[in-house]
């Protein structure tokens, strides 16, 4: 027993020492887990941690941190369509080509200026607007030649040039404010110094500056800020573009199509035709470029890199509907029923084809395509988006009303984004007379050192309202007084021809020039300019030259009256300013694309007006029995007395076979023109020459003559095949005594010098007898 004590303390100390062993071995195995836990944050961070103060343990509260939630992935094509939705840009490039200047802009002489008005949105902010400028210079008289370009009337750029030759080219900004006028106006002034003396001859002809048709007008405007049917009218860009159901067009639809080609004509745009493709049909993409966000989403995918594209599926056709710069965005559309069906089913084809981002695709369509979702009454002009752009849909049977809606008399009101359009008449209580202003933008103020043009150009039958053809011109002018005692000239032309020049008092206050407007003088497209010549130095050279301000004033107007009853092409555009008839076979309406400007330029050329003319469509071969003014393209007509004929590929001009003016075989993309006349009918025939008919890519030009030949290019020979001698004025003839007294004034020149030499003679015999009298009876 008593080993057992001694037993009992050699267990308890071994207890003692296991549990002195046992915080040892715990604390060699945390370490390893330690490290362990420690060692995935390490191995994922592999720059050193920040050394951050702690506070003690005690003081550090332990904060459980929230799992963060599952976010799946971004579906491609949702984010691009999303991305595309957000951009609505519309951005538009213009030249001086696209707005009818097809020759380059020379400015010469000591003090040269001219205005060009380029279109924009009325009221709507622009976006990275510049315009470069493409120009030239010669220099070969020496001295001192500076150019300045402003943007309404505010000069931002100005160069001294230098050396015998070389470029003027520059590009300048255009600040982003609204113009609520619709137009920029730039300006060019070019200064020529000579001399170094002041006294010096400045009339040197070497010093030339030269701005091409190819400077370019770049902008962006926002397309949600076009709101209202005129805003979008005065925003189009200088090629109009009109899109057209594809196929063959009911009569409805090409009379609409026609009308509002015509007005876009008119209003100096350059006519392009798109129709709506159908599956097969190849489409031109060679200017279309893909955005970035959509290069990798089918059907889109399709069009990167590809310059011609036959499509395959309506998807395809409803993915170029909605891409920006797409090859059929328009800016007006003829919506009858066939085009905007043929819209809807491509879109919904598209947004099929997109799955799961089709709820985007259609909110996008809403915006960016909304023609594809719209009911468009037939007398409803509406505003609409197609391709990304605002697109003025009209009504397949609103073609008359709207061309008159849309003219300067009436645009100004349209001031909301649909219109239904029960009667229009633009002429009903217009005054027998126009005032200049109406016909285009204008500055009226002119800053004039030597020499100084004001021009307008306006077409015939949009001038006249359809009444008849101007007969006198009544210019209102001021001048200010200059420091020369010499008296600034003031003279008057119409397509160059000179009317009236008048030596103006120049004292500040108005003063009138009124000239009788020959029928010669006149043109479907007409040119009137004024132009005012100062002497730009005092006497002796005691003043500097400095220029001074002229002004056409708003009072300046056309009386109407005149009237040209001949039977060349002038006489009857005078028959048809108040409206005619246009004749088309019916094979026209089964190719618009091609047929659509032909009738357009043609129209134009003979000025008939789109709003109050009337529209007929003769089966092929079938003969017209014309009365009243009319336009005949291709289409037999009976009733007339035809001056040339075309056979084939055969042109006769000349109805005495004995004593033709041309007889040829072998003509291609060539067309006969020619006025004929008959007993109750006065018109225009156009006859294709060889199997396939030519367009006019230019606007036509017809005057003088009764017979022409027109090209691509317009114009090519114009003669007078009735006997009388080309060029041949013919006055109007006007009965009654008041008629008698115009004819005997407007010949005054033809009978004054000799009646007033007959006058002299007889006071001079007079006063002889009068002195023999005196003399018998004294």
């Amino acid at each position: 027993m008593r080993h057992v004590p001694s037993l009992i303390a050699r267990g308890g100390a071994a207890r003692g020492r296991a549990a002195r062993r046992i915080p040892t071995f715990a604390a060699a195995l945390v370490l390893p887990v330690t490290l362990l836990a420690a060692w995935p944050a390490a191995a994922q961070s592999r720059t050193p941690a920040p050394v951050v103060a702690q506070a003690p343990a005690a003081q550090m509260p332990i904060v459980p941190q929230p799992v963060p939630a599952y976010v799946p992935p971004m579906d491609p094509i949702l984010s691009a369509i999303q991305e595309r939705a957000a951009d609505s840009r519309v951005t538009r490039s213009v030249t001086l080509g696209d707005l009818g200047i097809e020759g380059p802009v020379v400015l010469q002489g000591m003090d040269a200026r001219r205005d060009i008005y380029l279109p924009v949105p009325a009221g709507v902010a622009l976006e990275n607007a510049s315009i470069a400028v493409d120009g030239e210079y010669l220099r070969g008289d020496g001295g001192r030649t500076t150019m300045v370009l402003s943007v309404d009337g505010t000069p931002v750029y100005s160069r001294r040039l230098e050396g015998d030759t070389g470029s003027a080219s520059a590009t300048v900004a255009v600040d982003n404010r609204p113009r609520d006028t619709g137009f920029v106006r730039f300006g060019t002034a070019w200064s020529s110094v000579i001399g170094e003396a002041l006294c010096a001859d400045e009339r040197g002809i070497g010093n030339v500056l030269k701005l091409r048709p190819s400077t370019r007008f770049t902008y962006s405007f926002d397309a949600g800020q076009v709101r209202t049917l005129a805003t979008a009218w005065s925003g189009m860009p200088g090629s109009g573009a009109l899109l057209v159901a594809g196929g063959t067009l009911s009569k409805d639809t090409y009379d609409t199509a026609w009308r509002l080609g015509l007005a876009l004509e008119t209003a100096g745009k350059r006519l392009v035709v798109k129709t709506l493709p159908s599956i097969g049909d190849e489409v031109d993409l060679s200017n279309l470029d893909v955005p970035a966000s959509l290069r990798a989403v089918a059907p889109f995918s399709s069009f990167v890199g590809v310059r011609s594209y036959r499509i395959r599926d309506a998807s395809e056709l409803g993915a170029l509907l909605v891409l920006p710069g797409s090859p059929l965005g328009a800016d007006v559309a003829v919506a009858d029923v066939a085009l905007l069906s043929g819209i809807r089913g491509a879109l919904d084809a598209l947004g099929a084809r997109l799955g799961t981002a089709s709820a985007a695709f259609t909110e996008w369509r809403g915006k960016s395509a909304s023609l594809g979702s719209a009911t468009i009454a037939p007398d409803e002009v509406s505003l609409q988006f197609l391709a990304g752009r605002p697109i003025i849909a009209v009504g397949g049977a609103a073609g008359g009303k709207a061309t008159q809606l849309f003219d300067g008399f009436w645009r100004t009101s349209l001031t909301s984004g649909s219109v239904m359009i029960r009667a229009v008449d633009a002429g009903a209580d217009r005054p027998s007379s126009v005032l200049l202003n109406t016909l285009g933008p204008t500055e009226g103020n002119l800053d004039v050192l030597a020499r100084g043009d004001w021009v307008v150009t306006f077409d015939l039958a949009a001038a006249t309202g359809g009444r008849s053809l101007p007969s006198r011109l009544n210019l209102d002018v001021a001048a200010a007084p200059g420091a020369s005692t010499s008296e600034p000239v003031a003279a008057v032309f119409l397509n160059d021809v000179l009317l009236a020049a008048k030596r103006l008092d120049a004292n500040g206050h108005p003063e009138h020039i009124s000239a009788a407007v020959p029928p010669y003088a006149l043109a479907a497209r007409n040119v009137l300019r004024v132009t005012f010549q100062r002497q730009p130095v005092s006497d002796r050279c005691r003043e500097t030259p400095q220029a001074f301000p002229v002004s056409v004033l708003p009072t300046s107007h056309f009386e109407l009256g005149g009237a040209a009853p001949s039977g060349d092409f002038l006489g009857v555009i005078s028959a048809m300013a108040a409206g005619g008839k246009l004749l088309v076979p019916d094979s026209y309406l089964a190719t618009a694309k091609a047929s659509l400007p032909r009738v357009v330029r043609a129209a134009a050329a003979a000025g008939m007006p789109a709003g109050t003319s009337t529209f007929e469509v003769a089966s092929l071969g079938t003969p017209f029995r014309a009365t009243g003014g009319f336009l005949a393209l291709d289409v037999p007509v009976q009733g007339v007395t035809a001056k040339a004929k075309v056979d084939g590929d055969r042109l006769i001009v000349g109805t005495d076979e004995r004593a033709r003016l041309l007889d040829i075989t072998g003509l291609r993309n060539v067309a006969l023109v020619q006025a004929v006349r008959g007993d109750d009918a006065r018109g225009i025939l156009w006859q294709s020459i060889g199997p396939v008919a030519m367009t006019p890519a230019k606007p036509v030009r017809l005057s003088k003559g009764d017979v022409a030949l027109v090209g691509v290019d317009g114009t090519l020979t114009e003669l007078t095949a009735s006997g009388a001698a080309p060029g041949t004025v013919r006055v109007a003839d006007t009965d009654g005594p008041a008629g008698t007294l115009q004819r005997l004034w407007q010949n005054s020149s033809d009978w004054g010098l000799p009646l007033g030499i007959g006058a002299a003679a007889l006071f001079f015999l007079l006063l002889i007898r009068a002195s023999q009298v005196r003399r018998r009876g004294n």
